[in-house]
């Protein structure tokens, strides 16, 4: 595996870029928009079930995020907040497109690549955990 920045020749609108410009919309639309109160809004999965979905609270997350409220983002759907976070600094690369921010180059071997899709397999299931675990403590 090698890490190493680079600043591209050229602009380079890659990933975090897309990333903000995606995301920052969405973010909007978490803070302005009351989608909680929309008909037909909320998880069918957690409404049949009463389990919660793997992205359950991630409207609110975002919509606490957009607020400031950090902590809070976290604790509804720590997935959620990191995204968030991550739409971010995508916005910052975004308005720093001209500018040729620094990359972060990385180049997996095939055993660490796999290793990375294992632990991102890993972490969105500690998620979901997370998630029904703290909707089971909230019901009681």
């Amino acid at each position: 595996m090698t890490v190493h920045f680079h600043r591209p020749a050229r602009p380079v609108f890659g990933v975090p870029e897309w990333l903000g410009a995606i995301g920052v919309p969405l973010l909007l639309v978490a803070r302005f928009v009351p989608l909680a109160r929309l008909p037909g809004w909320g998880c069918l999965l957690r409404l049949s079930t009463g389990i919660p979905c793997p992205t359950c609270g991630m409207t609110r997350s975002f919509d606490w995020f957009a607020q400031g409220r950090l902590g809070d983002s976290l604790h509804i759907n720590p997935l959620g907040g990191l995204l968030a976070a991550s739409v971010a600094f995508g916005f910052v690369y975004l308005l720093a497109y001209p500018l040729r921010p620094p990359r972060l180059a990385v180049e997996l071997s095939p055993k660490a690549s796999l290793g990375l899709r294992i632990a991102v397999v890993i972490a969105l299931a500690v998620n979901w955990a997370y998630l029904v675990v703290h909707s089971l403590r909230v019901q009681t």
